[in-house]
This record gives C-alpha cells, sequence and structure tokens, in this order.
C-alpha cells in the first residue's frame, strides 16, 4: 500500500513539475518592436506678408493734348533714330503712338488713378495695352512731369516711367526733314536732293510747299490744333521722271489727318496709324 502511495506521490510532483516548467515557457516575455525614431519637423517659419502697396492719389494733370516718352539713354549704344518712344493722348480720346514702328493706338481714357489704352493694331514696343495705376515719377517741383505707369494687375511691379514731351519749335516756316516714311523701306531715297516740307502762311490761310526727290509742289492745307490736312498738290517744277519714292512721299503726306510734336520731331498720321516722321533742319 505504501508503494502505491509512494508511487503516485512520484507521479504527481513529476506533473506538478511538468506543469511548472510550461507555466514558465508561457509567461516567456516576449519582446516588443522598437517603433522608429520620431523626427520632429521644425514648424514653418510663415512667410511675411506683402507689403500692401499704397495706391497713388489722381494726379493732377491735365492729360488731353500731352505728350510721354522715354527718353534715350545716352550711356547705351546708339537707337535707331530718334531712339525715345512714347505716345500722345489726343484731346478727342485718340492715342497716338510715337516712334513704335508701325503699331497704331486706338483710344484712351483716365478715371481717378487709372488710365487705359487700346490699340488697333499691334504689338506695341512699350506695354500699351489695358489699364495702369498711373504713379508720380522723380518730379523736382510742383509740376508733374514724370509720372510711373503700373499694370493694374500688379502693383507691385516696377512699370515704366516717362517725361513729359515738350514741343522745342514751331512748326511753321521751319524746314522739316524726313526721315521715316511708311513703305520707304521698300524704295530708294534721292541722295543728292534735300528733301522737304515747308508750311507757310498765304492769302488763304497756309499753304504747304516741298522737294520731293525731283518734283517741286505746293498746295493748300487745314492746319489745326491737331490736325493736318493737304488739300490738291500741284508739281511746280520737275527735274526729270518721277520716281517711286516721290510717288510714295507725295501719297503718304495725302494721306495725313493729324500730327504730333516731339522736341525737334514732327510726326504726321493718318487717324492713329503713323505715315511720315520728321525732323527740323535749323540755319544758321
Amino acid at each position: 500500500m505504501n508503494y502505491f502511495k509512494t508511487s503516485a506521490a512520484v507521479v504527481l510532483s513529476a506533473a506538478l513539475i511538468v506543469f511548472f516548467l510550461f507555466a514558465l515557457s508561457g509567461c516567456r516575455t516576449v519582446k516588443e518592436p522598437v517603433p522608429p525614431a520620431v523626427v520632429e519637423t521644425p514648424d514653418p517659419i510663415p512667410e511675411p506678408a506683402a507689403e500692401a502697396i499704397e495706391e497713388p492719389d489722381p494726379l493732377d494733370i491735365d492729360w488731353p493734348g500731352t505728350a510721354w516718352i522715354i527718353p534715350d539713354n545716352p550711356d547705351q549704344s546708339p537707337k535707331q533714330f530718334p531712339g525715345y518712344k512714347g505716345f500722345f493722348l489726343g484731346k478727342d480720346g485718340k492715342l497716338l503712338l510715337v516712334n513704335q514702328d508701325s503699331a497704331a493706338g486706338n483710344l484712351w481714357s483716365v478715371e481717378g488713378n487709372r488710365i487705359t489704352f487700346s490699340l488697333l493694331k499691334a504689338p506695341a514696343e512699350l506695354p500699351m495695352e489695358g489699364t495702369f495705376a498711373v504713379f508720380p515719377g522723380d518730379n523736382v517741383d510742383a509740376d508733374i512731369t514724370s509720372i510711373r505707369l503700373v499694370p493694374e494687375a500688379d502693383l507691385s511691379a516696377e512699370g515704366i516711367t516717362l517725361i513729359r514731351a515738350e514741343v522745342n519749335i514751331d512748326i511753321v516756316e521751319n524746314h522739316w526733314i524726313p526721315r521715316r516714311l511708311e513703305g520707304g523701306d521698300k524704295v530708294i531715297w534721292p541722295v543728292n536732293r534735300e528733301i522737304h516740307l515747308m508750311l507757310l502762311p498765304d492769302n488763304s490761310g497756309m499753304g504747304v510747299l516741298g522737294f520731293g526727290g525731283e518734283n517741286r509742289f505746293h498746295g493748300g492745307i487745314q492746319l489745326g490744333e491737331e490736325s493736318f490736312i493737304l488739300g490738291p498738290l500741284a508739281i511746280t517744277r520737275r527735274y526729270g521722271p518721277a520716281s517711286n519714292f516721290e510717288n510714295l512721299y507725295v501719297q503718304r503726306l495725302s494721306e495725313a489727318s493729324r500730327f504730333v510734336q516731339v522736341g525737334d520731331d514732327l510726326y504726321l498720321y493718318s487717324e492713329t496709324f503713323p505715315v511720315v516722321m520728321f525732323r527740323v533742319r535749323l540755319f544758321d
């Protein structure tokens, strides 16, 4: 009997040992994976707010009848004659481009501190289409002789700075020498004869005479504050057969309907399309 008790005790002890070992194996600690290191991203530095552009006050300028140009920079290489470029604001609301190749203006208008331009023929050499805010330029006194035009869509842009052009000489009783002619690059210009245009008073008002290549001509002209309209031209003296240049020159003069003066230069337009450009010839 004691034998069976002893055997039972041994079996029970062995069972307890097995159970204890199994329990220990079940309680073994499982290593958890180490989480990746968290890299802290610094908060973005906010960009400084764009500085508000202070709107300019409307400038005290009587706009109609004024010309504005970007003058030629004497420190740069010589530009095509005459160098400067700009525009003229007609009293009838027409926009005339000055020395901008064959581009043609259309209309202009001013409202408050905004000026608006439209074109009939583009592109102009200056950004001349759309609405611009008008800022004062570098004016040294109370008279505004310089302005800066900035596109309305981007008031932070540099824009373009122009100065008010002056007229240096009277259009009447002076010799005007043609320097540019619409279509003139396709004809041969005379080299041995002076070509000029003169406006002179006569008994009926104003007259025009000129020396275009081989032919001397004269006729009547209606000269207004901005208008330049020739009557029929008569050939009074002929040195030889009419040249292609002469025919084109007289044709362009006959097409003219208005004029603009800038400094020593005279521009003729057919409506707002440039046709002839002259420079005055001064005699000692």
